[in-house]
């Protein structure tokens, strides 16, 4: 009997490592990944100040809250802040007539890509902060 513990003891230890294994694999994969990212967004062009990101919202939209909470802090930590400056539009309170938008904001939150006061690109709806990220990046690179 006590061997048979020994050895239920001994797989136990080794499901232990190689479950702790896989999550230091997973952690160093993750870190990587966010690492390029951050390189992506800093590899955009230098740009003025005139490439801004706008994010139209609604003070009831649900995703709207949930964007400020959970893209915004990425947002600041991945982009330089001289790069795109992000700036909140409530379109209730605000007239987008006076903007130059390829098209209606029909759908919050809206992430819209501005350059010299037009519209480059957007990104519809609510994204998780790693394609968000992505997303944006793909657009800024192509913004010379």
């Amino acid at each position: 009997m006590v061997c048979f513990l020994r050895r239920g003891l001994a797989l136990s230890v080794l499901r232990m490592r190689i479950l702790l294994s896989t999550a230091v694999i997973a952690l160093g994969a993750l870190l990587a990944w966010q690492g390029t990212t951050r390189a992506a967004l800093d590899a955009a062009p230098a740009r003025a100040s005139a490439v801004e990101v706008l994010v139209f919202e609604h003070r009831e939209c649900f995703y709207c809250r949930v964007f400020r909470r959970d893209i915004v802090p990425r947002y600041r930590d991945a982009v330089r802040s001289d790069a795109a400056p992000l700036r909140f539009i409530d379109i209730e309170k605000s007239d987008t007539a006076g903007l130059v938008l390829n098209a209606r904001i029909d759908t919050v939150p809206t992430a819209v890509v501005m350059r010299d006061g037009r519209e480059v690109d957007r990104i519809v709806g609510y994204w998780s902060p790693a394609n968000f990220l992505r997303q944006l990046a793909h657009i800024l690179s192509r913004i010379e």
